[in-house]
């Protein structure tokens, strides 16, 4: 499932977005690279966290990747409206393998994350994000999970 997930996710490259920032391009130049970084999901990694590897180094075996994924021109989305959401933004995706050695994949549905801030346009975001969230989930497991 690591490598389903990383090929429906595109990588967001933090080199490339500072360029355009200090090259001060139009809106659509950064909007255009932004969305160039998304993968088939919509989603891009922005980290990969080993967790398994440290578990393993104090000696507990464990396989499991941490991801925290988005997409910044979502986010933006709710975070012009309430900065705070960006606690939020990008999201977390866990895949572990369990002890009977199965693989399954943990986040929090972001709706239920968001809908503290009671911000309908915050809301709409998220719902839409939990329908995203689901679709890349069931891309890469080929469960149907509900996003509802």
């Amino acid at each position: 499932m690591v490598r389903g997930l990383e090929a429906a996710t595109g990588l967001f490259d933090i080199a490339q977005v500072t360029q355009i920032v200090a090259a001060r391009a139009t809106s659509s130049a950064f909007t255009d690279a932004i969305e160039a970084m998304a993968g088939k999901s919509g989603f891009m990694r922005f980290a990969a966290c080993d967790h398994g590897a440290v578990l393993r180094q104090v000696g507990q075996p464990a396989d499991a990747v941490r991801f925290v994924i988005g997409h910044p021109l979502i986010a933006v989305r709710m975070t012009k409206r309430v900065i705070g959401s960006e606690l939020y933004a990008p999201l977390s995706v866990l895949v572990f393998r369990d002890e009977r050695g199965g693989t399954l994949v943990e986040y929090d549905r972001p709706s239920t994350l968001l809908q503290q801030f009671n911000d309908a346009g915050v809301t709409e975001v998220a719902l839409e994000l939990d329908a995203k969230l689901a679709a890349l989930i069931q891309l890469v497991t080929g469960v149907n999970v509900s996003a509802a």
